[in-house]
């Protein structure tokens, strides 16, 4: 009499085993499955974001080139000076769509403002307390986010020292307004949160959720929260109780204020960031319980089944046709989950292919532009070399490959002149030939002047100075295409290039084009960044700005006159010193 419930019971036991075994695996298939989704959308929306604020990490670099500002800080009682400076962080504030662009003396106190004719004016505030005024006073970039200690508005601080011959005497500042992102991820149905490095949330889709912690803070973090005012006068509370471990790529179960949540975390680590996604539990789990009652099913049908063939063997053969039908409904179920499995994993690899390929391409196009010029020239010397030895002319063949030889050492050079950049190395100033440097920046402007019919007359005079020669022939190529674009719709094109030794001692090179010269308004704005009269795509105003930096760093400046016809922009530049060896060779 106990076999029968024997079996009965353990068929029970296996039903319900299977069932369980059943939800635990379709429940993690779902959780893969949504951590990969957030796993892709976490890392679109970090590399949306860090684009976003990298882009005007160089701002404060380029505002405090501005001539204006150095004269401000040198003179701040000079209301005049003052003045100039305020007009002209209105305009760069404008301009770059910032917040506001503001300039501290080294005490850290506040002399000019975007917003100085405001009731939040920063003028007079000082923030020297602020660690991005700190980092920028000892020479490096300034980062900082926290909440207006002024106007009580949230935004990310970038700030750059000011130098004079060597020396920081100011810090120039931006302020970025982040707070838009949270529209963005709340309009994509997304709950998000962004953490500093102390665990912080600063920017939410949940305003319940803004300026809570991770988890406890140490009392030194909250002493440095409190001096810095970084959230004004709040104390971060603790926001979640962890379930699993730190929030990473995988998901975890988490808790927010007793409410429980999947968790997926993206290190931002550029900043020290962390971008946390959060997701409904319920989600998976009613996935792995649609399973598992599924499973269920089928197999409380199948024991039915068996059930009622040894019951009713006179009935196999009807019993046999349902179990192959109800087999078949299993067999289409699998083949259902595994090919959205298939077709997931595939979505996710093309995302992630795609995002690889982007980042290529923006490599590609930056070095590209940089080398296009001397391949060209590369071209012409190989062809025309081609033909001096068909003509069995060594002399000009071998001519044509030494200059091969030295573009190839430009390219070189080019690219360890980006790299520089990036790392915003100083000039490497040493005696340079002008002579030189011309015949390098004319073979490189060649295809543009062939192009547009341009005839450009140089002298043959030769001059020693100081500076950087592959800078100097950055800054000729610059004026060269801005004079030959300044003539794009005339019939006569001419440029003159012309050396010269100036009264005080140093040397000017002069190139004048015979356009339509330089009107009030633009000469006033010439050096300005972002100021440019070129059509919408053709520039970014940033050439004659970047020129006169350079050879400001050289020690020399730029400046330009009308000529009637046409501009002329002559750059000043310190002569290299004679050697006092009496014997001693020129330096080229």
């Amino acid at each position: 009499m106990r076999r029968p419930w024997l079996g009965l019971a353990s068929i029970i036991v296996l039903l319900m085993v299977t069932v369980w075994l059943a939800f635990v695996w379709f429940h993690q298939v779902a959780l893969r499955e949504a951590g990969a989704e957030g796993n892709a959308a976490i890392q679109r929306l970090g590399r949306d974001l860090l684009v976003s604020v990298e882009k005007f990490e160089h701002l404060p670099y380029l505002v405090g080139a501005e001539q204006m500002l150095t004269q401000a800080l040198q003179s701040p009682d000079d209301s005049a000076r003052i003045a100039n400076a305020n007009r002209y962080l209105v305009f760069a504030q404008k301009r770059t769509d910032v917040a506001a662009v503001y300039l501290m003396d080294t005490e850290g106190q506040t002399l000019a403002a975007s917003n100085w004719d405001t009731p939040a004016s920063f003028v007079g505030r000082n923030y020297r307390f602020r660690p991005y005024f700190q980092d920028a006073l000892k020479g490096g970039t300034g980062r900082f986010y926290a909440v207006g200690a002024t106007t009580g508005e949230p935004g990310f601080f970038i700030a750059a020292p000011i130098l004079a011959a060597s020396r920081v005497i100011g810090v120039v500042a931006v302020k970025i307004d982040l707070n838009a992102f949270e529209d963005k991820w709340r309009a994509e149905g997304l709950q998000l949160a962004l953490a500093d490095e102390k665990g912080v949330l600063f920017l939410t889709t949940e305003h319940a959720w803004r300026y809570r912690s991770l988890y406890p803070l140490a009392t030194s973090v909250l002493t440095q929260l409190h001096e810095t005012l970084q959230y004004g006068n709040l104390t971060p509370d603790k926001l979640i109780e962890r379930v699993g471990t730190a929030p990473g790529p995988q998901v975890q179960a988490m808790k927010v204020g007793g409410v429980p949540y999947l968790v997926q975390g993206h290190a931002l680590d550029r900043f020290g960031w962390q971008l946390l996604l959060f997701s409904d539990p319920a989600k998976p789990r009613a996935r792995g319980l649609l399973a598992a009652e599924l499973v269920g099913m089928a197999l409380t049908l199948l024991l039915l089944l068996m059930a009622l063939v040894w019951q009713y063997r006179r009935r196999m053969a009807e019993r046999q046709a349902s179990m192959r039908e109800r087999a078949q409904v299993v067999a289409e179920l699998e083949q259902r989950i595994a090919t959205r499995t298939a077709e997931l994993t595939a979505a996710n690899d093309a995302a992630v292919q795609t995002g690889k390929l982007a980042l290529l391409g923006q490599m590609a196009a930056g070095i590209s532009h940089e080398i296009s010029q001397p391949l060209t020239a590369l071209r012409t010397l190989a062809d025309n070399a081609s033909k001096f030895l068909e003509r069995q002319d060594a002399g000009n063949a071998g001519n044509n490959l030494r200059l091969i030889g030295e573009l190839c050492t430009r390219m070189g050079s080019i690219v360890g002149e980006l790299k520089a950049f990036a790392r915003k190395e100083p000039a490497r100033l040493q005696p340079v030939s002008l002579k030189h440097v011309i015949g390098s920046s004319l073979m490189l402007i060649e295809p543009m002047r062939h192009a547009t019919g341009t005839r450009i007359v140089s002298d043959d005079i030769d001059r020693q100075v100081m500076g950087d020669p592959i800078r100097l022939e950055q800054v000729l190529v610059n004026l060269l295409r801005n004079g030959i674009d300044a003539m794009e719709a005339q019939r006569e094109k001419e440029i003159e290039i012309r050396v010269q030794d100036t009264e005080d001692g140093h040397v000017c090179v002069s190139v004048q084009d015979r356009g339509p010269g330089l009107s009030p308004d633009v000469q006033q704005h010439l050096f300005e960044p972002f100021f440019t009269t070129k059509p919408s795509g053709k520039g970014l105003g940033l050439g004659l700005a970047l020129s006169k930096a350079i050879v400001r760093e050289m020690g020399g400046r730029i400046n330009a006159t009308n000529t009637h016809p046409g501009a002329r922009f002559d750059l000043i530049l310190q002569p290299a010193p004679t050697t006092p060896h009496p014997h001693a060779s020129p330096v080229d």
